[in-house]
C-alpha cells in the first residue's frame, strides 16, 4: 500500500484539526479576533467561517476578558469552544478568566461542571512583533491547576 506524504504549514494543520472537531461535534464552535473572513492573523481559522458559517465561527470584538468569560460559560453550559487570542501576552488581560473560572470551574463544582475549551495562541519572537507580543509564558501555564498546555511541532521525517 501506497502512502502519501503531505507538507503542512502548522497554520494549515491546525486549521484541518479544528474543521474536523467541528465536523464531529456541533457543539465546537471558534471564537476570536478577525478569525472569521480573516482566518485568523496566522491563518489557523482559514475557511471555517465560509465552511461551517458565522454561528460557530465567531468574530469577537477587541475585549479578550470578555471574550474568554463567555466561552467559559459556553463550556459550562455543554458547548466546546476553541477560542483564539491573537499573542499570549493577552492572556494577562484575561487571567482571572483563564485562572480563577476556566481552570478551576471542575474543582469547585466537585466535577460536576466540566470547561470543555481549548485556548490557542502564537508565542515567542522570530516574527519581529516586539516586546508587546513575543513573550513564552508557556511555563506559567503548566504550573497552574486545571490547564493543560500543548504546543504543536512538526512531525519526525520518516
Amino acid at each position: 500500500m501506497s502512502v502519501t506524504k503531505r507538507r503542512l504549514t502548522i497554520a494549515k494543520a491546525m486549521s484541518e484539526a479544528i474543521a474536523a472537531a467541528m465536523d464531529k461535534d456541533p457543539s465546537v464552535l471558534v471564537l476570536g479576533e478577525d478569525i472569521g473572513r480573516l482566518g485568523g492573523v496566522f491563518g489557523t481559522t482559514q475557511g471555517l467561517l465560509d465552511r461551517f458559517g458565522a454561528d460557530r465561527v465567531r468574530d469577537t470584538p477587541i475585549s479578550e476578558t470578555a471574550f474568554i468569560g463567555a466561552a467559559v460559560g459556553l463550556a459550562a453550559s455543554g458547548m466546546r469552544p476553541i477560542v483564539e487570542l491573537m499573542f499570549v501576552d493577552f492572556f494577562g488581560v484575561c487571567m482571572d478568566a483563564i485562572y480563577n473560572l476556566a481552570a478551576k470551574q471542575s474543582y469547585f463544582s466537585g466535577g460536576r461542571v466540566p470547561c470543555p475549551m481549548v485556548l490557542m495562541t502564537s508565542v515567542g519572537g522570530g516574527y519581529g512583533d516586539a516586546g508587546q507580543h513575543s513573550q513564552c509564558l508557556y511555563a506559567t501555564f503548566a504550573h497552574l491547576p486545571g490547564l493543560k498546555v500543548v504546543m504543536p511541532s512538526n512531525s519526525p521525517r520518516s
